[in-house]
Order: structure tokens, then sequence, then C-alpha cells
């Protein structure tokens, strides 16, 4: 089946109204990040690429009365979604926002104390950060202006050489997706639960918004987040107390101390994106939440004093992760070995000439690979080390994809699966060398989290593509369009930000502590570590085992790898576990038909609680006030 029709849906217009959006959202998502407040990329739907969504809606339909025939189209509007929705990752939580300190960090930070000088100076590319003192007292401190000719200047060159990174990075990703597109979503068909709003609310006519379901939806989660919005303003006014509870505190004693922060919230906005994942991923993702509280809490009263991270859950849910997609691939085994094609159309089949070809998509991929580990070599890594490197990365990227296109989780976070992680775990510090550590320590920024990954926004495209009979060609230049300028947004606004404010401000960065400490005390392979990892990949390939082998069998090894995580899912397990109780008793009394009479009801839920609680985000960065957080 061609994603290419011959409606041009991704049009110059949308392109350029995407691009004209661009640098007011990354001034947003950047001035939000630094005080930490309802962070819209660590959401696996955008809030803020929902609002402006929302209003382009509005905007549209009013074109109908004052230009008629001069409406955005369906495809122009997914297009502007997809461009936002990529340009959003780039500036995201995990993404640029942790990577530009990168620029100044090491050198301001630098102390007597903590030896940054003797331990890492000398191995720092000068291409790729900022270090004239004088300049950066002037960035940290703030009250100036980054519009100098001098300033702009000695910005520009680290500037071009990161965006030239994260181009090709997602230029990779691009060719990625293309590659297991055919697979995920026609031969597979996977439910991809996150596009489901979007993709309702481009439909032509807008049957969505006559739902009656939708707008009591929203008039639900809208009030509770009004409410408490004017509650955290004027605390006189009662709130609606939807995450006041935290049973982790009355857990005391061991081992049931060990439960550790426990909340029960009630998140209209998770609620309703819940509602779209599949019914035993729902399930599995709040028992397994549970299966580990519990582990933590045998592991304290059978007294683990040996193993201090026991049970050891980055590394088991790495193995996990790892073992999804290495099967995941061997399902895309077809589409790995080269093809062979005729150079000759004449005579017997077996008397012909055949060559192998491989995809256009893994020709790109390889080319973006080969400038990647050109950046990085340049940067200081050794060859081996940067495609390792690059190699567990991009297996990441993709169990991150699988994850979104599969289960479609309110929040997917992989703090301790990381390609340095893995490196260091597996090899030692001793064997991988400072030069290879002091790039790793520079690329720990987009590796510290993937909430904000942009690898799942590009799938979701595709599927996007189908769905609005969009010029699939067209689509990929205008996500690498948005890449590039998001990513340059990224930069100016939060640089921006640092001369006007002062970088003081700014939360911290990690990626050169977590140096000093590789630096400070080498160490060996890992083999704990490596045990545990190995014991994850096992239990997820009894969990998938048992999944083929027994039909009532419901628990999913996606949610024994998600939960690992607890902090994003602590806040969350709960507003699933409301969602997938709704969905069962709807299925079981009205079957799919039921399902789909209440789906608008939850979508209300989701879109009630983003543009209220989005617009409390809005009033706080207009008025610099505190404001009420719907999530944080």
């Amino acid at each position: 089946m061609s994603c290419i029709y011959p409606q041009k849906n991704v049009t110059r217009r949308s392109i350029v109204l995407s691009l004209l959006i661009i640098p007011f959202n990354a001034y947003f998502l950047m001035n939000n990040h630094v005080y930490l407040s309802g962070l819209p990329t660590t959401i696996s739907l955008f809030y803020n690429v929902i609002m402006v969504l929302v209003m382009i809606t509005i905007l549209n339909r009013g074109l109908k009365y004052v230009l008629p025939g001069h409406q955005l189209k369906r495809g122009e509007l997914l297009t502007v979604y997809v461009m936002l929705s990529i340009a959003s990752a780039m500036t995201g939580h995990d993404m640029l926002q942790t990577v530009v300190p990168v620029l100044t960090h090491g050198f301001w930070y630098a102390t007597p104390e903590n030896e940054w000088q003797q331990l890492f100076w000398s191995y720092l590319p000068s291409w790729l950060v900022v270090s004239n003192t004088q300049e950066l007292q002037v960035y940290y401190q703030g009250d100036s202006t980054l519009y100098t000719h001098h300033r702009m200047g000695m910005w520009l060159m680290p500037t071009l050489w990161w965006i030239l990174f994260f181009t090709v990075l997602v230029w990779v990703m691009i060719c990625l997706s293309l590659w297991v597109r055919k697979q995920w979503i026609y031969q597979e068909r996977l439910s991809y639960p996150v596009i489901h709003l979007p993709a309702e609310m481009t439909t032509p006519g807008g049957p969505l918004f006559y739902s009656k379901l939708l707008w009591l939806g929203s008039a639900i989660s809208a009030s509770i987040a009004l409410i408490n919005g004017i509650h955290y303003l004027v605390p006189a006014i009662p709130e609606i107390p939807n995450r006041q509870h935290e049973i982790g505190l009355l857990f005391t004693q061991k081992p049931w101390n060990a439960i550790g922060w426990t909340p029960i919230y009630f998140l209209p906005f998770a609620v309703g994106l819940a509602f779209f994942m599949p019914l035993d991923l729902s399930f599995s993702v709040w028992f397994f939440y549970w299966l580990w509280k519990g582990i933590r809490i045998t592991g304290s009263a059978i007294g683990f004093q040996s193993l201090p991270r026991f049970p050891y859950v980055g590394e088991q849910t790495t193995g996990a992760y790892l073992t999804i997609i290495a099967f995941a691939i061997w399902n895309l085994r077809r589409n790995i070995v080269p093809g062979f094609r005729p150079t000759s159309k004449t005579g017997t089949s077996a008397a012909r000439k055949l060559d192998y070809y491989l995809p256009w998509e893994l020709w790109g991929g390889i080319a973006g690979i080969a400038i990647l580990v050109f950046w990085m070599r340049r940067g200081g890594m050794s060859i081996g080390i940067s495609l390792i490197y690059l190699g567990f990365y991009f297996l990441i990227a993709l169990s991150i994809t699988r994850l979104r296109a599969e289960v479609g989780p309110p929040t997917h976070e992989m703090y301790e699966t990381t390609p340095h992680n893995l490196l260091v775990t597996l090899l030692g510090t001793r064997r991988i060398g400072t030069s290879n550590l002091t790039m790793m320590g520079l690329l720990w920024g987009f590796n510290r989290g993937y909430r904000a990954h942009p690898m799942p926004h590009t799938l979701e495209a595709f599927k996007l593509a189908d769905i609005g009979q969009m010029d699939r060609k067209r689509l990929i230049g205008a996500m690498v369009i948005a890449t590039a300028v998001g990513s340059l947004s990224a930069y100016w606004a939060f640089i921006e930000m640092s001369y006007r404010d002062g970088g003081l401000n700014y939360p911290g960065w990690g990626g050169f502590d977590q140096l000093q400490n590789w630096l400070y005390a080498a160490t060996p392979t890992d083999w704990v570590a490596v045990s545990f990892i190995g014991l994850g990949s096992i239990i997820t390939t009894v969990l998938r085992f048992l999944r083929f082998r027994f039909i009532w069998w419901t628990l999913h090894p996606i949610g024994f790898a998600l939960t690992g995580s607890t902090w994003t899912i602590g806040w969350l397990w709960f507003s699933i576990f409301l969602s997938w109780l709704a969905k069962r008793i709807l299925l079981n009394r009205g079957g799919i038909s039921a399902y789909r009479r209440a789906a608008p009801f939850f979508m209300g839920l989701l879109l009630g609680d983003y543009l209220v609680g989005g617009s409390w985000i809005i009033v706080r960065l207009i008025f610099r006030i505190e404001t009420y957080v719907f999530w944080r």
C-alpha cells in the first residue's frame, strides 16, 4: 500500500506556518523548563502542540466564512502537528533543554575541589564548547543581551555543529522509521494510541467536536484544572483534591518502607490517554508497577545488603528493552537481508544475473551514521566506541518507538537505559579511556530519560500520512526542516534566556558530574549488573513465550520494562488503573460498540485538561507568577 498520494497535502503554506510557530514554541518550552513547571515534553502527547492545533482548527473554521475555499486541508493540519511535535521533541526536557548547557557548564562550574580542569578540559573539543571566561560571567549572571556581533559570532560555530549532529541523528531515525513502517503499520497493524486525538481533531467536518460526550469529558477535566488553578492563587477557595494522597508515607518500618514513593493521583489527561491503550497493556502497566514494589519489599525483608542496588531495576529494564526490540527486529528479518533483482529480462529465471540491492532508506541511514561517526571521531571518540554507542542508541530509539506504537503510554522514561551506562557496565571505564568518556559526558544530555525522544514522532508521522493521504516524500522533507529549525530555535531560546535572566537560574546539568565520577573511580566490567541485564532479558523472553503460547495470558513484557522507572509511572499508575477499569467494564457490558461510543468522553478528559491546565502555564510565563501545574 503506497503512502504517496496525488493530493499535495504537505503544502508550502503548511510548512511556512509551522516554521513561523516553531521559534515561539521553543521560547515557551525553554522558559517553562527552567522553572520545572508543567513540563509538556515529558508526556507522550505534547499538550503545547495540541493547544496550537486547537487554535489553528478554530481559526481554520473561521476562514470558511471569511475566505471560502482557502481553509487548511486535513493533511496540512497534520503537517503542522507533525512539524511542531518534532520541533518540540528537539527542544524537549530530555533533549536540547539538557544539551545546550553542555556548551558552557564544564568551564563555569570547574573548581579546584572538583579538579575538572585537570581531569578533562584538554579533551573538550573547542568547536563544541564556549570557554571565554569573561563572556561566561555575563552569560550566567544575566541582565545582558545575546544580540551583539561578538557574542553572536562566539556562539555560532558550536551551535551549528550541534545542529548538524541532531539533524543527521533525526535523519537516521526517519530512515529507520521508513524501514519498519511496513511491518509495524501494515502487517502487525499496531494501534498507535498517542495519535488518536490529533487524527480525530483533523477529520473533515469535525464530527468529534459535535459529540456531547466530548464536551462532558472536557467540562469535567477543565473544571478540575480551573478550580485548582484558582485555589493555587487564592487558597481560601476550596480545591478538588485529585493528587493529595501518598500511601508510601504510611509505611515507616522495615521492610514495608521499601515501598517508597507511591502516590494515588487522579490526572484526567492520563485517564484519557490510557483509554486508548490496548486493555492487556494498560493492565500490565499497573500490575508490574506493584510487582516492582513487591520485589523491593521482599529484597528489604530478606536483606540483600551485599547488593545495595537490588533489585537492579535499571539493569533489568535495560535487558527487557533490548530483548523487546531484538524480537521486533527478528520479525523484520526479511527487510534486513538484502534483496535481489534481475539485471536482465531475457532468458530463464535461473540464467538471469542477480544483483544485491538495499532500499534507499537503508542507504540513507548508513550515510547518516557515517556522518555521525565522523562528527564523534572529530570530537575525540574512537570509531569503534562511536559505532557501539550509536548502535545502542538506535536500538533504544527503536524500542521506544515500538513501545509508543504498540502501547501508547501517557509517558515513557528510561533513565538508566542509556548507551553510556551500557558501555560502562559492559566494558568498564578503564577500557573506554578518558577521551571517549569525555565525549560520552558531552552526549549525556539527550541520553538521560528519553521522555521527549523524537523517533516515535517520525513513525507516527508516517501513520498520520496514511490517515491524511499525505505525500510521504514531502513529509520527510518537512520533518528534516522542523528538526533543523527546531534545534536552532532551541539554542537561540536557551542562550537568549540565559543572557537575559542569568544561566544560574537553570536547575542544573549532570553530564560532567557523571564524567567526574567515571574518571575519579576507574571501574572494570560490572558482572553483577551484567547478570541482572541478562535476568531482565530472560524474564522478557518468558513473558513473550507465555503470550504466544497461552491465549489467556494477559501480562505483556512491555509493562515489565516500562514500570522500572517509578517517577513518571508513579504519577500515572492510578490514572492508568482507572482507565483500564472503565474500559474493561465497557467492553464486558457493551462490547466494541460501547468502547467506540465512549471514546469521545475520554478524548474530552484529555483535551480539557490540556487546554485549561496548559493555559495556567502560559499565565505563569506572561505574568511571572507561580500558578497551578496540572502535570509536573
